[in-house]
């Protein structure tokens, strides 16, 4: 049956397919409708609008345009209907319709936006022009800038109106469709008319302030005079005389210390002399006349030349003066060769006052520098050390570790005056030198002397160590005597006597131990044979008790007996 119905319609297949692919291609342009509706959701709606919206009517055509755009989309169909296909369009009206609303939503925030942004530029750029206006130039250069300023801001004032003008009628439009207006509005429109207040008074505030800096000036010249003349007089009262090149080192350094700050108070006199001359010019005000300055520039400037040159000096030797004496004490030639090169140069510079009293100082330190071998101190103990300060005349506290240069060149003529007593001194030191190494080589020798033995057969056939050599060992003891004995023609042996006293004492003793030990063994090395074969026996048991006695000293005391001898 199928079959024979396929076979009788086959010539309508034809139509059949032709009209489905008709069908399909309606199907397939139902979308093209709706096409220009979803557009909004393929692109950057903030940014769009940013980008090309600036004036109110831009927002409001749109905004006109959307509620036409609205009233269109409720006209788009719920659903198409293809002969026998029905296509639901309820999604895509539900699409577009949240399209519409975002693109509402957006107008309003980047119309709101745009009104915030424009307002906080305003009111940052009348901040800053209220505070130029309010501002009181106190210089010309400060009128002319503000003379330029109030120009620039009388020229943007008519574009700032422009401005606001446009941000008045975006706002009507924001309060119109958004419900609320820009709060901050009312503020900078107070603040601009503050502004134009200010702008037109301006003018008159630069007058009345050219008015007051021409006062001003007037003012501080005359006490510019005043200053000038009070530094002279002092000037005059307590520059450094010709009779101070008579003091010590330290009163000079003050006098030039003086000169230095009156020449700090001077020169900053003279940079507000320049400045105030500059504003006359400026504001065309009579110079007054200045004659104190001419003339304290050229005494300043004689007294600089005598006096600076003692500084010149000063420093080279401050630099050295500054070095621990340790470890300069070895470089003193630096110190020679810095007094030779002034001397020198002092013998190319004119006489004077100051020159005189270089070559003086040069003198007395070359004189100084003599007795500096005496306080080098390699061979000074510290008991030395502290004599060496008194007889300088140096402060309580002072000790080597903390001694620079400078303490000895502050007491340069102490050296000089007490040369004898620092050579005495060193000569003291030297001599209790060589008596401390010989009672301590004395000390070194009583831990190391011993007596050389050898091997002595006993006749009961046990082997005993005697003594071999009595005569190096009494030799060593009388040769330690004399140098005990040399020691007592330094004058400084007297310090020493209570130790030396009792090396005499141990080596005599020491001595006198030595000469009975040998002949103790002398004797015991004839009779011990003589016993030892059975001779004499009545005596036998006596022998044999110091035989004992003595075989036990040679055996394991002879050392020790030895150091108590000598110790």
């Amino acid at each position: 049956l199928f079959a024979k119905m396929i076979e009788y319609n086959a010539n309508r297949f034809w139509s059949v397919y032709e009209k489905a692919e008709q069908l399909f291609e309606k199907l397939v342009n139902v979308g093209n409708e709706f096409e220009n509706w979803v557009v909004l959701g393929q692109v950057d709606l903030e940014s769009l609008i940013t980008k090309h919206f600036k004036q109110a009517e831009d927002w409001e055509n749109q905004i006109k345009l959307l509620k036409v755009k609205g009233r269109d989309a409720e006209k788009l169909p719920s659903e198409v209907k293809l002969e026998c296909i029905i296509v639901s369009t309820s999604a895509v009206k539900i699409a577009v319709d949240d399209m519409l609303q975002r693109l509402f939503d957006t107008l309003i925030w980047t119309l709101r936006y745009s009104i915030n942004n424009e307002i906080h530029d305003i009111n940052r750029f009348l901040n800053q022009a209220i505070e130029v206006l309010s501002s009181r130039p106190q210089s010309v250069a400060e009128i002319a800038d503000a003379n330029q300023k109030h120009i620039e801001f009388g020229k943007f004032n008519k574009e700032l109106k422009k401005m606001l003008d446009s941000i008045e009628e975006k706002n009507v439009l924001l309060r119109s469709v958004g419900g609320s207006g820009a709060e901050q509005l009312p503020i900078v429109l107070k603040l601009w008319e503050k502004f134009e207040l200010m702008l037109d008074s301006h003018q008159l505030m630069i007058k009345e302030q050219v008015e007051t800096l021409k006062s001003n000036v007037k003012t501080r010249l005359k006490s510019l005079n005043d200053e000038i003349e009070k530094l002279f007089v002092r000037w005059n009262q307590f520059k450094p005389k010709n009779e101070l090149f008579d003091d010590d080192r330290n009163a000079l350094l003050g006098a030039i210390q003086f000169i230095k700050e009156k020449r700090d108070e001077f020169d900053e006199l003279q940079r507000k002399r320049d400045a105030l001359l500059a504003e006359c010019e400026q504001f065309d005000i009579n110079k007054s006349e200045m004659p104190l300055f001419d003339e304290m520039e050229i005494d300043l400037k004689n007294c600089e030349s005598n006096w600076l040159l003692y500084e010149q000096f000063n420093v080279g030797l401050q630099e050295m003066a500054n070095e621990e004496w340790i470890l300069f004490r070895s470089k003193t030639y630096r110190f020679d060769e810095y007094l030779h090169e002034w001397d020198d140069k002092l013998k190319s510079l004119p006489a004077a006052h100051i020159t005189v009293r270089l070559r003086k100082d040069i003198d007395q330190l070359k004189e100084m520098s003599a007795g500096l071998k005496y306080c080098r101190g390699e061979i000074l103990s510290s008991d030395h050390w502290l004599m060496l300060f008194r007889i300088l005349g140096m402060p309580k506290g002072t000790t080597l570790e903390h001694l620079r240069f400078g303490d000895l060149l502050n007491v340069h003529k102490m050296i000089i005056e007490n040369l004898e007593a620092l050579k005495n001194l060193n000569e003291r030191a030297q001599g209790e030198v060589t008596i401390r190494e010989a009672i301590q080589e004395l000390e070194l020798w009583a831990e190391q002397a011993e007596f050389v033995l050898i091997d002595y057969k006993h006749s009961n056939g046990t082997v005993v160590k005697i003594i071999k050599d009595w005569k190096d060992a009494l030799n060593s003891v009388k040769d330690s005597e004399a140098l005990l004995q040399s020691l007592k023609n330094s004058s400084y042996y007297a310090q020493f006597i209570d130790k030396t006293s009792i090396w005499e004492t141990r080596l005599a003793e020491t001595e006198q131990y030595i000469q009975w030990m040998n002949e103790i063994q002398r004797k015991w090395i004839y009779l011990e044979p003589i016993f030892g074969r059975g001779s004499l026996p009545s005596e036998a048991s006596r022998f044999n008790r110091v035989d004992i006695e003595f075989r036990t000293v040679l055996n394991g005391y002879l050392f020790i007996f030895f150091k108590l001898f000598i110790i």
